[in-house]
């Protein structure tokens, strides 16, 4: 019964509070449990990659949290983007932003996925996928 008391005062006062984080901030928790396994997948195929290399350095776990926040801030940015309304209305005409950001993110996730691969175990991929890839980054963007 101490705990329920416990667990009240806690939660009652929080409850608005985070109603008000998932209208005004951020709301889709299940793409972001997609994305945390992808980002979890990365982090551990890097580490796994540079203890092979024998260069593991702490700037690697410093890069995880600058990763973290860009991301968070990326996908506030989505929400707000595509939710955001005038006079009542929502304005649909950036939800295309909202999916672009977040399918960004996760092709980002899944090409480090796959390069990381690529240097623990050469050749997994077939090469022409791998060019394929390769061609798309570069600082224009664009395909060479």
């Amino acid at each position: 019964m101490k705990n329920l008391k416990m667990i009240a005062l806690i939660a009652l006062p929080l409850s608005p509070l985070l109603e008000l984080f998932e209208r005004y901030v951020f709301g889709d928790w299940e793409f972001v449990k997609w994305l945390i396994v992808l980002v979890c997948v990365d982090t551990v195929l890097g580490f796994v990659k540079h203890w092979l290399s024998k260069d593991i350095s702490s700037k690697a776990y410093g890069m995880i949290g600058r990763k973290l926040i860009i991301y968070s801030c990326v996908l506030i940015l989505s929400h707000v983007m595509g939710n955001f309304s005038i006079a009542g209305q929502v304005v649909d005409s950036f939800v295309w932003f909202r999916y672009f950001t977040c399918t960004a993110l996760m092709i980002r996730e899944a090409l480090s996925i796959i390069e990381n691969v690529e240097e623990i175990c050469p050749g997994f991929f077939p090469k022409a996928i791998i060019n394929k890839l390769k061609g798309f980054d570069n600082v224009s963007g664009k395909k060479e």
